[in-house]
């Protein structure tokens, strides 16, 4: 059985692009690819700190980076329906992995 993927954006609080996604829903998580290449340089560089936080295991750091990405007030895009707010958003830019919760 495969599993549909859904394309969208991820966007801040101010319409400003995060990535174009595309991504599978299972319960209440989504996760997929992330495209990054139009992204602004300082978001790229906040999920490239993330991850090299959480892949070097300085798990005390991630907590203030995780505040900062919270504070971008992602939502999730798809096509023409209503924005949904995003939670929980983790970017891999090296891995070019996303995931999130909406909610």
């Amino acid at each position: 059985m495969s599993i549909s993927r859904i394309e969208g954006r991820l966007v801040d609080a101010q319409g400003n692009l995060i990535g174009m996604v595309r991504v599978s829903a299972e319960g209440g998580l989504w996760s997929g690819e992330i495209d990054l290449s139009g992204s602004a340089p300082s978001i790229v560089s906040l999920f490239t700190r993330f991850e090299q936080l959480v892949n070097g295991q300085m798990l005390s750091l991630v907590d203030a980076v995780e505040t900062e990405i919270s504070q971008l007030g992602a939502q999730f895009l798809v096509a023409d329906e209503e924005a949904l707010p995003v939670e929980d958003l983790q970017i891999y830019p090296a891995q070019r992995e996303v995931s999130f919760r909406t909610t």
